[in-house]
């Protein structure tokens, strides 16, 4: 049995780690697992902890999702950033206010191609407040803690009836261009 201020340390040392974890999460992303070939809405939530408004709001998308749109969302602008071989793809929100105790949904649809194989994608986010300094998840210098994940379920697979079935098709199709190329030849002079 724990002494009382060996108890009190314990106590301390929990709610420390309790209000740690709390602070930092102020993000998340939904939904946490994502299968191949799959279109998803995908929705950044944020909360403003603090009692400095967040009025900007960037999120970086791993280059293997397609962003296929935006959801508007009152009183904010979006923009949508587009990645190359030297930079990923990002979506930023601005024009608006996240003041404290509130929450937002930041979405959008996007597409996993069927290829995709087994993984965790990771989603940098950065918010900024409104006295211009920046929050990063995925940047624990900055305060944010880890960036948000989502991870890949597997690759689409085809069952053994499907194999046989896909089989079948092409020794079907193989046949009738050889009976067409017969048929041909022996119509030809």
């Amino acid at each position: 049995m724990l002494s009382t201020p060996a108890r009190s340390r314990s106590c301390v040392f929990t709610l420390s780690l309790l209000l740690a974890t709390a602070a930092q999460a102020q993000v998340d992303l939904h939904p946490s697992t994502i299968k191949p070939a799959a279109w998803e809405r995908f929705a950044l939530r944020a909360i403003n902890q603090t009692d400095t408004a967040f009025v900007a709001v960037r999120l970086t998308v791993p280059e293997v999702i397609m962003i296929l749109g935006v959801e508007p969302l009152p009183g904010w602008e979006f923009r949508l950033i587009a990645g190359s071989d030297t930079t990923p793809q990002i979506i930023e929100w601005s024009g608006g206010e996240l003041l404290r105790g509130e929450f937002l949904e930041f979405a959008f649809f996007g597409r996993l191609p069927a290829d995709a194989r087994r993984r965790e994608l990771v989603f940098p986010v950065h918010l900024t407040r409104a006295t211009g300094s920046v929050v990063a998840w995925g940047d624990r210098r900055s305060g944010g803690g880890e960036a948000p994940t989502v991870r890949i379920l597997g690759t689409t697979s085809v069952t053994a009836w499907g194999s046989l079935a896909l089989a079948g098709v092409a020794v079907g199709l193989s046949v009738l261009a050889l009976a067409l190329a017969v048929g041909k030849r022996r119509g030809s002079p």
